[in-house]
């Protein structure tokens, strides 16, 4: 699998010309994790964030009285924990766990330093990605406060769909097998979220298990006012 063809494909780097890709790509690993392996714990040192490219990756913590409390859930083709390693005091606050079967794209801090101390154009190409990033924060934040839950489920959907059935063309969405996770990241509840997803099968949704049929992502975008 090409590092640098997927990095360009996440909004972080969308700001970087090709060749600066390229010469980041050199510096990256690709691992792969089992499912409820630890990525980093909270108060490791944050030396290096992530591109997932393959399955799920929960962030969460453990509260006062023992009970993990999930900060959020990412999925393929998203990255996190930037700002720890960013951060003034470069530590993860959260756990990082796989949820499901995991690969992902470790992306060193190292080489970031080094290109901005060097190369006054990568350090403003770097501003200009942390734009963009910031641009789909807030587009995921906008989904999540003024759209029903239906059409929070449906852009979730179109944002993931990654697979292609052979046979008819429909897209194919991988779920991690607790639903509650979505749940959390949609702020809804897991009874609203199956509800929400039956509420879906007009515009071409089905759900076989923990994996979504997409067969008119026309109509579903359309519905959720959102482009795919």
């Amino acid at each position: 699998m090409n590092i640098a063809n997927n990095l360009q494909k996440v909004a972080f780097f969308q700001g970087l010309n090709s060749e600066d890709v390229d010469k980041l790509a050199i510096h990256c690993h690709q691992k792969k994790y089992s499912k409820n392996q630890q990525l980093f714990e909270a108060g490791d040192k944050a030396e290096s964030f992530f591109i997932i490219l393959q399955g799920w990756v929960k962030l969460s913590r453990i509260s006062r009285n023992g009970e993990e409390v999930i900060i959020h859930v990412f999925g393929p083709g998203e990255s996190f924990a930037e700002a720890a390693v960013f951060g003034k005091n470069r530590m993860y606050p959260v756990d990082a766990h796989a949820v499901s079967d995991v690969t992902v794209i470790e992306i060193p801090r190292y080489f970031f330093i080094q290109q901005i101390e060097n190369n006054i154009q990568f350090a403003l190409s770097i501003l200009a990605s942390i734009s963009s990033h910031q641009h789909y924060l807030v587009g995921q934040l906008e989904q999540v406060t003024t759209r029903s839950a239906p059409q929070r489920v449906g852009a979730f959907l179109l944002r993931f769909c990654q697979k292609k059935d052979a046979q008819d063309g429909s897209i194919i969405v991988d779920l991690p097998y607790d639903k509650s996770l979505i749940s959390k990241r949609l702020n809804i509840k897991p009874e609203t979220f199956s509800r929400a997803l039956s509420k879906l099968s007009p515009y071409g949704v089905q759900s076989d298990g923990h994996c979504i049929i997409i067969r008119d992502m026309k109509a579903l975008s359309e519905f959720c006012d959102c482009i795919y």
